[in-house]
């Protein structure tokens, strides 16, 4: 991809490591020690532990890495657009009004997904519902909708991206689709527009099915998370982001060289001896002693 800012998108990287790491760091002693006082959150687990006491270290290192990489994806995806395109905001705020009858639409339409009464998400007939209420009423609700990645691409196209986990709770698509539809409304007016919910990766692979029944519910795959002919999941996502069907090679590039040049940092922290395999806290402090 031309002008991939490789440098800026592993620097986003290995923030996200750096932040898992401290978060595991913080909590070492308790990960350690949670057989004999776990401080109230249910961490004890004596017949795993007993087989393999780094298990807790790897477990929590895994779901810190992941929220912290959750953050950084709309860093990342913001570096993206900026290359592609010269603009891309993360965190960005659409500020702006909208009427009462719209949100009530929006509101009804939602409930009849929560309901699951036969009713199939389409954003067409969606679209027509809310538009038809927004050219006959007035905004006069101030509302903030906030995206993770915002850019404004080659096609003059705005687009408002959620990138949220694959698997995302019932709570969490209705909420979002709100906000998709608040998005279309407030943008009533501008004849390009996309508001999407979108997935760094999908987890069944690169060539299995995806099906998670909650985005079944409230999303139209065809729309809400689908342009320019790709679906916006994985690899699909981040070359939309980049214009360019090399841009996911890019990024799995640049996690390449992080996890070279930070493999050390790992293995020291999930207490393992490159290339000599697991070594436990008595034995390594054994091993440093004079």
């Amino acid at each position: 991809m031309k002008n991939f800012r490789f440098d800026e998108v592993q620097g986003h990287i290995n923030n996200a490591v750096n932040v898992a790491i401290a978060r595991i760091e913080e909590r070492e002693a308790e990960l350690f020690l949670s057989e004999l006082a776990s401080s109230g959150n249910g961490g004890a687990s004596p017949f795993q532990k007993m087989i393999l006491p780094e298990a807790k270290l790897y477990s929590s290192f895994e779901r810190s890495l992941s929220a912290s990489l959750g953050k950084a994806f709309d860093y990342i995806g913001a570096a993206i657009a900026k290359a592609a395109y010269g603009n891309g905001e993360h965190d960005y705020v659409l500020d702006g009004e909208v009427s009462a009858e719209a949100l009530s639409t929006i509101e009804e339409i939602v409930n009849k997904y929560k309901q699951r009464i036969g009713v199939m998400p389409s954003t067409t007939r969606e679209l027509e519902e809310v538009f038809s209420v927004v050219d006959e009423g007035h905004p006069t609700l101030a509302r903030k909708i906030k995206s993770d990645v915002f850019f404004i691409d080659h096609e003059g196209y705005e687009n408002y991206l959620e990138i949220k986990t694959p698997q995302p709770n019932y709570d969490q698509c209705s909420a979002m689709k709100v906000r998709i539809l608040t998005v279309h409304a407030m943008r009533r007016h501008q004849d390009k527009v996309r508001a999407l919910v979108v997935f760094p990766h999908s987890p069944n692979g690169l060539f299995g099915d995806y099906a998670w029944p909650p985005l079944q519910y409230f999303f139209d795959p065809s729309h809400d998370w689908h342009a320019r002919g790709l679906s916006l999941m994985g690899p699909g996502l981040w070359n939309f982001i980049g214009n360019s069907g090399s841009t996911f090679q890019c990024m799995m590039d640049c996690f390449y060289e992080v996890s070279v040049l930070r493999k050390q940092d790992l293995l020291e922290l999930l207490k393992l001896d490159a290339p000599g395999g697991p070594i436990s806290r008595r034995e390594g402090e054994q091993q440093s002693a004079p």
